[in-house]
């Protein structure tokens, strides 16, 4: 192939990438909901957490993973990991994949930070059409009220998984500073999505 023919495809790929990328999340649909439906969300969506993130990627990359925020609703003010790890003493019949998690405790004022960040977030999410992404990862925010969804996040939508990893790892840790640590990228974050509401 002639280089500048090889150029030229490889531009069209990297604009076509850019254009389908999310730089917002977007409202999860029905046919997203049929599509994961409860087999998927079951173990993971939690009723009582007062935000959260999912993080499904391809079966063929890793396992499932979690970072719940519980704030109020009678619960203590903790974040908690969730993942997946293989169960090497499975029986035969038994499942092959178990689930883990931990839990830290943290102040109020750093519960509420990723609380806000993630229902702005979720806020200021908007329909941009179904379109599957390259990577194979798909992640969820919200709560038992309202979810939102991305994949190949860009912009706003990749400093928010980012900072939401960073703040899992924290938690799998049990390192609070390192979480709190992460406040000052929360609160840049937040004002971020404040932005994209409506001006009127």
């Amino acid at each position: 192939m002639k280089p500048k023919l090889s150029f030229f495809i490889a531009s069209l790929l990297l604009l076509a990438g850019g254009a389908t990328a999310q730089n917002r999340l977007q409202p999860m649909s029905l046919s997203e909901y049929r599509l994961w439906g409860e087999k998927s969300f079951g173990p993971w969506l939690s009723e009582n957490a007062s935000q959260q993130m999912l993080k499904f990627p391809s079966p063929m990359e890793a396992f499932p993973s979690a970072l719940y925020v519980y704030r109020g609703y009678g619960e203590s003010v903790r974040l908690q990991a969730k993942w997946c790890t293989v169960n090497k003493d499975a029986a035969p019949g038994e499942a092959k994949l178990k689930q883990d998690s931990i839990d830290i405790k943290t102040d109020d004022a750093t519960a509420l930070a990723f609380c806000e960040l993630i229902e702005h977030a979720v806020g200021t999410c908007m329909f941009v059409g179904e379109r599957m992404g390259f990577d194979g990862t798909r992640y969820f925010f919200g709560n038992r009220i309202r979810v939102a969804t991305t994949w190949s996040p860009v912009g706003n939508s990749k400093r928010l998984t980012d900072v939401l990893e960073k703040a899992m790892t924290a938690v799998r840790n049990q390192n609070e500073t390192e979480l709190k640590a992460l406040l000052p990228e929360v609160q840049s974050l937040t004002k971020e999505f404040e932005k994209l509401y409506p001006k009127d």
